[in-house]
């Protein structure tokens, strides 16, 4: 577990703020070239690369980024989303959590047997037509997407269950498996700011720019979003080859002007469980910084507009 002060951020934020901005965001593209040079050494027995990680970890643009730097090593990569082999909505309307509402997070949702299906034969160089999921009507589609995984390339799936041995199955021992997180915590005098409210930061903007989410409905998720980590995520990172952070240095700065007003209005009724009066305090107390320093690749992106792979 890494950690940086509130005061250090501060600094930077106050004193060299593009410059805070460039470093940040070298420090991640480290990570990724250096998981980038393993996965390519184990390209041959490995072509399948396994991404998992919590809610709001920031599986899409690492996704994205690691295949950007494949293909520039010579071995072409294609992203596939765990998101398209969502079973047919009819088919899930029984899973539920223990309060008896929809278990959003449960593997269960998933087409499993396509999926595993598909990895095996793109592992094998075979065609596969790609399903895509209308979550609008709840129904798996034919995309007319037609995949076939040629020598020395690679295919990256992210999803929150990737690993999970009971949903991509024997696609382990042919896959390069990685787990990310936020793995940094800010502190503050005493006091440290728990990764998961980093991870609901993003979130709350998220849901609020692309999903029409209010902020009350993203905090009510906390719960069973927690359960569903804890359940269905945490119990499988030990079999992760590689561990990324997801934390860039700058990320609380920019949010804070974003969700302060938010954050002190859900902190007047959320317990001190929720860590929600916590982020309150040290989104009182960080120096903003603006987002126009912030390239288009960057993983803070996916989640306050702006990327080059979200919406």
């Amino acid at each position: 577990m890494n950690i940086i002060t509130l005061e250090d951020i501060n600094q930077q934020a106050q004193e060299t703020p593009e410059m805070f901005v460039i470093d940040s965001e070298a420090a991640y593209d480290r990570q990724l070239r250096h998981l980038a040079d393993d996965v390519c050494r184990h390209a041959s027995e490995r072509p399948i690369i396994l991404i998992s990680g919590p809610s709001g970890s920031g599986k899409t643009t690492t996704a994205n980024r690691l295949e950007q730097i494949l293909d520039a090593a010579g071995y072409e990569a294609h992203t596939l989303s765990m998101d398209d082999y969502y079973a047919d909505g009819t088919r899930n309307k029984d899973i539920v959590d223990q309060f008896g509402r929809p278990d959003y997070e449960s593997p269960l949702r998933l087409d499993t047997d396509l999926l595993n299906t598909q990895l095996e034969q793109l592992a094998r160089g075979e065609a596969v037509e790609l399903p895509k999921f209308d979550f609008a009507a709840q129904k798996q589609c034919r995309s007319g997407r037609i995949l076939r995984r040629n020598p020395h390339e690679l295919i990256i799936m992210e999803g929150i269950h990737a690993l999970n041995p009971e949903v991509t199955g024997q696609s382990h021992d042919i896959a390069s498996r990685v787990y990310l997180s936020v793995r940094t915590r800010i502190q503050m005098g005493d006091e440290k700011l728990h990764p998961s409210l980093i991870r609901f930061a993003r979130r709350l903007i998220r849901d609020s720019r692309t999903r029409g989410r209010a902020p009350e409905e993203s905090f009510e998720m906390l719960t069973s979003i927690s359960r569903g980590e804890n359940l269905y995520i945490m119990p499988y990172k030990h079999l992760a080859n590689y561990e990324l952070d997801t934390f860039i240095g700058y990320e609380l700065a920019v949010y804070a002007p974003q969700i302060l007003g938010i954050v002190q209005e859900l902190a007047l009724s959320a317990s001190l469980e929720t860590g929600i009066p916590a982020l309150c305090r040290f989104l009182e107390a960080i120096t903003p910084v603006s987002d126009d320093w912030i390239p288009e690749s960057s993983l803070v992106r996916e989640f306050i507009g702006g990327s080059i792979f979200t919406s």
